[in-house]
């Protein structure tokens, strides 16, 4: 708080002393397709990464999670999740500015305009996203006609994958309507394999084998999606627009785990299923421009989703016993979102935009549990259904000042309040809290040409729970079962159940972000940002020895707690270099990379490596591109490292997790005008991955140390345009 302080007032000290105000027409920030994705963020005050609709393009790549692990701001952690900062699980997502329905990585590209990044919090993106935030932008009606088809082969340790997109557009000949229609279908599998040993060890005591096991997986995923956008200008000041989309999801699983206990016991355990998302989206939105300062902006959002769910697991232990478990979860969400914003400009440089969201979301839960043809009675004290329901609202008001040329302040203010109900059987719970997030940004352009800036952001910023953090019903441990007909008995730490937890409470922020950026011509940058979180109500994994209602005696379950507060400083190095911003004999060649160093402290864990999960301690990621003269192939290669390395976020638990290195090439040959032929090479050194599980009991320690395989993948895309 001290820092952030002594922040406001040396950078209130310098806007004091700068030159006075000018009285010209206040600058709006247009993006535009002239300018390119570097030239287009400078003038946005909080700081913004764009990654716009001609390097999308230009990508060759199918997703939004592929284009996003390339993207030298974004970082990834081993498990694959993406985020900010280091920050995957701290990273607010959002589509066309609303929270999206369902996992938005997978989203096909041909579905999406641009992507806009903001490592900091601002009164207009709301109270949540304490790293940040992604906003992924729709493809918007198209004035110029245009149809395009992708079709793609792909291939994953030896199992085949497809893809293919299909969109048109324009607009419709002596009416003022434009439109734009997409149609994605994906066919992905996933494969892996798990070797584990386990060994336990005391005090008094070497370490002894406890148990051995392998599991195999094979799953699949099926996505199909479709989208459009209709707008129709009713006249110069009012549009009105439909953007309907609807998804699918769904796919095969299959497992095989097989445990080896010392004691010669043994326990198979064999898993199929199948599960299906299904979503319809209907958003409307009214857009009015009340003069050229002032514009008013009605977004509305009803959506829905159904998942059902149908798995048999067999298990079959040594002692000739074999259990039959059936479970056939079905879930329906329902959200309804208001947004209402309105923006003004003032002659004195003054930009005002205030607004309201209101959101609703609904959860309907049902199970049918069955062990061995009956009922199965231990999940069923929680009772066959649940619901959970949230409503919400926020207000919040923005104002973005350009003093004059060289200096600009943002200020602004959000408030949100959540309102929970729970229900699960015969038990109800309505937690809730307000959550208040004032900031400030600042920046400063430096020389004639403005292209070298600093900037300050201080922000309050929140981590809300989801539902599934909040509701009780656990997940049983696979090797803890239990029996149907009764209640659970026991269980030992490293085979804790897992289940929510109705109490926790939303982690609070106070971030600080210091940057200079330095521009070198209109598409080349290098940034230095050192950044600042402060974190209390730090949610973390915990594992205790609890009463629950599904056993008959003190079962270990892990769930989210609020352990206390967290410090994390960090410092990032990031480079976008175009070679025709260098010289004339580099104009064929485009570089990005980018360095991080970062520290975390949980303040009630004991050390060492008392430290944020998922949060490297280095992080290193580099690529390029270089087009051939003598053909039209142009050459890519990317490249990212994560250092191996120990954390300790719960009371009852250690993790080790092995260094990930991850080498991808690819070669884009443009046929003709119409058509490009993109092959891509991932993950070309592919390495089994390690992991080491420390349960930390009281008289003893379980240390359970996983290799999971690893696999390339190729794959081959044709765009063309008709």
């Amino acid at each position: 708080m001290r820092f952030a302080l002594t922040c406001f007032a040396v950078c209130l000290t310098a806007v004091a002393r700068a030159e006075p105000p000018v009285t010209a027409a206040p600058q709006q920030v247009v993006v535009n397709g002239v300018q390119g994705d570097v030239e287009a963020s400078r003038d946005f005050v909080a700081g913004k990464v764009i990654i716009g609709k001609a390097r999308i393009a230009g990508s060759g790549l199918q997703n939004v999670g592929e284009l996003l692990n390339r993207e030298p701001s974004v970082s990834v952690g081993k498990d694959g999740r993406i985020g900010l900062l280091g920050l995957p699980g701290y990273t607010q997502v959002l589509v066309d500015g609303m929270p999206p329905q369902g996992d938005t990585f997978t989203l096909d590209l041909v579905h999406v305009e641009r992507i806009e990044i903001i490592k900091s919090s601002t009164a207009a993106t709301g109270p949540i996203g304490i790293a940040g935030t992604i906003n992924i932008i729709r493809r918007k009606a198209q004035k110029t006609p245009l149809a395009q088809v992708n079709a793609g082969l792909s291939t994953t340790a030896g199992l085949p994958g497809a893809d293919v997109a299909w969109s048109t557009g324009g607009p419709i000949e002596g009416k003022p309507l434009v439109y734009s229609v997409r149609l994605s279908a994906v066919h992905k599998p996933v494969s892996s394999r798990m070797d584990y040993i386990a060994t336990r060890e005391n005090a008094f005591a070497a370490p002894v084998l406890a148990y051995t096991g392998q599991a195999r997986n094979r799953n699949a995923a099926n996505i199909v999606s479709a989208s459009g956008e209709f707008t129709w200008n009713v006249d110069s000041a009012h549009a009105l627009t439909f953007s309907p989309a609807a998804s699918y999801f769904g796919g095969p699983r299959r497992s095989r785990q097989q445990r080896f206990w010392r004691d010669g016991s043994t326990l198979l355990t064999r898993q199929d299923g199948d599960s299906a998302m299904t979503s319809l989206e209907i958003p409307l939105r009214w857009d009015w421009r009340i003069d050229p300062e002032s514009s008013l902006n009605v977004k509305l959002n009803v959506n829905r989703a159904h998942i059902d769910s149908d798995a048999l697991r067999i298990d079959t232990s040594n002692a000739a016993l074999m259990d039959e478990l059936v479970s056939r979860p079905r879930s329906v969400t329902t959200n309804t979102f208001l947004h209402v914003d309105y923006a003004t400009e003032f002659e004195n440089g003054h930009s005002i935009t205030a607004g309201a969201k209101f959101a609703h979301n609904r959860a309907n839960n049902t199970y049918s549990d069955f062990f061995n043809g009956m009922p199965d009675y231990s999940l069923a004290v929680l009772g066959r259904s649940d619901t959970a329901r949230l409503t919400s609202g926020e207000l919040f008001l923005q104002d973005e000042w350009r003093i004059n040329r060289s200096w600009a302040v943002n200020i602004g203010s959000s408030v949100e309040r959540r309102a929970y109900r729970l229900r699960e059987g015969t038990a109800s719970s309505s937690p809730g809290f307000t959550m208040w997030a004032p900031s400030l940004h600042v920046s400063r352009k430096l020389g004639a040409d403005r292209k070298r800036q600093l900037r300050l952001s201080v922000a309050r910023s929140f981590r809300a729970p989801f539902f599934d953090e909040l509701l009780w019903r656990p997940v049983i441990n696979t090797f803890a079962p239990c029996r149907g007909q009764m209640l659970c008995g026991a269980n030992t730490l490293d085979t804790a159940d897992t289940a929510g937890n109705p109490g926790l409470q939303p982690e609070r922020a106070l971030g600080v972000n210091l940057s200079y950026s330095h521009g070198i011509g209109k598409d080349s940058e290098i940034t230095l940002e050192a950044y600042s979180r402060n974190i209390s109500n730090k949610t973390g994994y915990e594992i205790a020895l609890a009463d629950v209602p599904w056993a008959s005696t003190p079962r270990y379950i892990g769930r989210q707690a609020n352990l206390g507060s967290a410090r994390i400083r960090g410092l990032d190095l990031e480079a976008r270099m175009s070679g025709k911003d260098i010289g004339s004999h580099l104009t064929r060649l485009d570089l990005h990379g980018s360095v991080g160093l970062a520290d975390s402290t949980l303040s009630d864990l004991p050390g060492p490596d008392n430290r944020l999960s998922g949060q490297s301690p280095w992080r290193a990621k580099v690529g390029g591109s270089y087009t051939l003269q003598t053909v039209p192939v142009k050459l890519g290669i990317d490249a990212s490292y994560l250092p191996g390395d120990w954390v300790r976020d719960s009371v009852n638990q250690r993790v080790y997790e092995s260094g990930k290195r991850v080498l991808g090439m690819n070669a884009s040959w443009t046929v003709s005008k119409q058509t490009r032929l993109v092959l891509n090479l991932d993950n070309l050194v592919p390495r089994t991955r390690s992991r080491i599980d420390a349960y930390l009991g009281a008289a003893e320690i379980v240390r359970r140390t996983t290799d999971t395989s690893n696999h390339a993948r190729v794959a081959i895309r044709l765009e063309t345009k008709l």
